[in-house]
Parts: C-alpha cells; structure tokens; sequence
C-alpha cells in the first residue's frame, strides 16, 4: 500500500526531505504538497503555494537516482473565497494525486484553540457541506481526512450520527466525482478517532463505495506509514479489496 498523504520541505509546516521516505521504505512515494491560500495558520493569513516547477525539477532528479519511484502530489486546500485563484493555479499542471481538503475558515485553521468555541453540532454539519460544495467545484483525486474540521473536538459517533443525513450526501458526491475516501492514520492513531472512520467505512460499504486511499499525513519520518499494519486489518474486516486502492 501506498501512503498517499505525504509532505516534504516543500510544504510550508514542514521540514522532512524525500530522501528520508525513500531510504526507509523500497516501495513508491508520493508527496501531496500543501497548496493553502489565506492560510491563517502559524502566522498567516498567507498564501502557501508550493513552487511547481521546482518540485517537477527535484522529482525528475529524484527519479534518475530512485528509480523512478517518486510520484507528484499536491494537497488542495479549498477556501470558497479563492475558488478562482485555486482553479486558476492548477490549470495546466500535471499532478499523479490530487487530495482535496479543508483547513480553515479565513480566521483560524481547524486545528486552532478557536474551534472549540464553535457551536460543535451546527460546525459539524456546516463543515461536511463546505465539503460538499468542495467536491463540486475543485477536480481532485481524494478527499483527505473528512474528519479534520472536527479532529480536536473528540467528537463521538452519536455526535455523527446527527449529521448522517449530509454524510451520505457527501458520500455520493464523493462517489459521483470518482473521489477515493481517505483512511487518514494520523486522524485514527493519534488524535482518536478511529471510531468516526469505522462509522463511514460501514456508511461507504452499503452506499457501494469502491475506491479508497491511505494516507498518514506524515510530515516527519515518525509518521510516514503510521498504522498501516492495522489498516490491513481494517481492510479486511470492511472487505475493501486491494484493487479498490489509489
């Protein structure tokens, strides 16, 4: 398997080099590069865009030295605002994975102290729309982490549930699109919410859903392949079949 959620020096919360990935493990990688406008993380607001043609550059040399086993990825990050700047940036640019994702909201990402001040019922729901429009308006490969609005509020799987109506939707969409559904192992093994993915495994496996993707969102050699010996089990208890995978 793959990890198809990657970051490297070239995305602006990280330092990690491709080298890195590529002595410890023989198979493929691929690096999916944060592209964030009006970020407000660490600092910002500030427009994150990873520098396309340096990134072709070190990957082609990459490539003569590895055999060819670096793949070019990009992590989307949507902000509705910046929809024609976002469209506008990947036009023409060649891309093997496109994860499509949502951080913030234009005052504070996600994983900020602030989302604890949203109302957690109305955010869940307003974010799985956002998700929603998302998948409508930017042409991508994955939807990442569909947790990740919500990754520090240790929501339940009742707490889910409320908004399993919009889900489902989302799902669809998904679906229609020919999106794959990540398995996020960083949101499963360390911030807890392996329960939330067992809930939309299950929603997936009755909506019919054939494509997937794994991703640890590894910004450091620690996380780099984090949880896969477990996710082979999950892919087996849900029967989600190898060929499925992106």
């Amino acid at each position: 398997m793959r990890d198809n959620h990657l970051h490297t020096y070239f995305s602006y919360d990280c330092e990690a080099s491709f080298e890195e990935y590529l002595q410890a493990y023989e198979g493929h990688i691929v690096t999916t590069e944060h592209f964030d406008l009006s970020n407000p993380y660490l600092g910002g607001p500030r427009d994150d865009v990873p520098d396309y043609a340096k990134y072709s550059v070190a990957v082609a040399e990459l490539n003569l030295s590895y055999g060819n086993r670096v793949k070019r990825g990009i992590e989307i990050g949507y902000y509705a605002p910046r929809l024609a700047d976002i469209l506008a940036f990947l036009e023409g640019k060649d891309y093997d994975v496109k994860l499509l994702s949502i951080h913030h909201n234009g005052r504070f990402d996600y994983l900020e102290e602030a989302v604890f001040e949203l109302d957690r019922e109305q955010h869940i729901r307003s974010y799985i729309r956002e998700m929603q429009e998302a998948i409508k308006s930017v042409p991508a490969h994955v939807l990442a982490h569909f947790d990740y609005g919500f990754r520090k509020l240790q929501v339940s799987v009742e707490e889910l549930q409320l908004a399993e109506k919009d889900l489902r939707l989302l799902f669809r969409l998904m679906m229609e699109h020919g999106l794959a559904f990540e398995i996020n192992t960083k949101s499963m093994y360390l911030y807890g919410n392996e329960a939330l993915y067992r809930y939309a495994l299950k929603l997936l496996s009755d909506m019919g859903c054939q494509r997937y993707s794994i991703g640890s969102d590894g910004h450091n050699l620690a996380h780099f392949r984090l949880g896969f010996d477990k996710v082979e089990e999950l892919l087996s208890e849900f029967q989600i079949r190898k060929e499925w995978l992106v």
